[in-house]
């Protein structure tokens, strides 16, 4: 087995459905008994993957689907380039074995980022031969020393008794307080109407959401999402789907190069 889909998250009791989602698999917070829950910033980017197929070639995905070209996966043109320049890691580290997932954040969704420390955020890594999703301490010491950038962790165990998850949302840690100076700037750059950037664009510092995984000390239990109903809102307000737009670029932080750590 060489392609494997990710899974479809449930949302959490209390989190803004989006278009598309349904009811179904909604949990409350109070129902997952055990194991160690992890809190995750949930990031406004594109699902995409790393494996190595059978004949040990170079695998990239997102959702469903193969990348292999077309105009749709312009915004993956960058991650490519990436996963290429840093093949030579990646094969030692995932063999045929392993599939390693993250947020592709080249490319402006609802939020902007202005301060991002990669455009690829790793958050999960499939085990093909035992089936299972590793934990986050498992994932940790797999990619300890590599040039990988995880999904922040912003809570790990239990909530305290009377807590609720949306006061785990908090400002992005990748949106600097001028980030909307910055959007201006980008979308000039981009010789794009800012105005309308601006109005496909939500107006909030926060986090999108939280992702939580409930875990036993090596494997994923159960995984949940919990997004903001202004997020949602934003999103219907906007009045366009994101790839339907001009691609505008998510900024960087001072001094990041993706493609440093190469000859990791």
């Amino acid at each position: 087995m060489s392609f494997v889909k990710y899974p479809r998250t449930p949302h959490l009791v209390g989190s803004r459905l989006q278009p598309g989602d349904d009811t179904s698999g909604q949990v409350a917070l109070s129902d997952l008994k055990g194991g160690l829950l992890v809190f995750e910033e949930k990031l406004d980017g594109a699902n995409a993957a790393v494996s190595f197929d059978a004949s040990d070639r170079l695998l990239l995905q997102s959702r469903g689907h193969v990348l292999s070209g077309g105009p749709r996966e312009t915004q993956f043109n960058l991650f490519k380039a990436w996963a290429q320049t840093h093949e030579n890691w990646l094969r030692r580290l995932l063999q045929r074995r392993f599939v390693m997932y993250g947020e592709w954040c080249f490319a402006k969704h609802t939020v902007f980022y202005d301060l991002l420390p990669h455009y690829f955020h790793e958050f999960d890594i499939y085990d093909k031969d035992r089936e299972i999703f590793l934990s986050t301490a498992r994932r940790r010491q797999m990619l300890a020393g590599l040039p990988v950038i995880s999904v922040p962790v912003m809570h790990r165990g239990p909530m305290a008794k009377g807590a609720k998850i949306a006061s785990l949302i908090a400002p992005s840690l990748y949106k600097s307080m001028q980030w909307r100076e910055n959007l201006e700037k980008a979308a000039q750059g981009a010789r794009l109407d800012a105005a309308r950037i601006r109005a496909e664009t939500e107006n909030s510092i926060l986090a999108e959401g939280i992702y939580l995984k409930h875990e036993s000390e090596d494997t994923v239990i159960g995984r949940y999402k919990y997004v903001r109903a202004d997020f949602h809102q934003a999103i219907l307000d906007s009045g366009s789907h994101w790839q339907d737009r001009p691609i505008l670029p998510n900024g960087l932080a001072p001094e990041v190069d993706i493609f440093e750590g190469a000859d990791a």
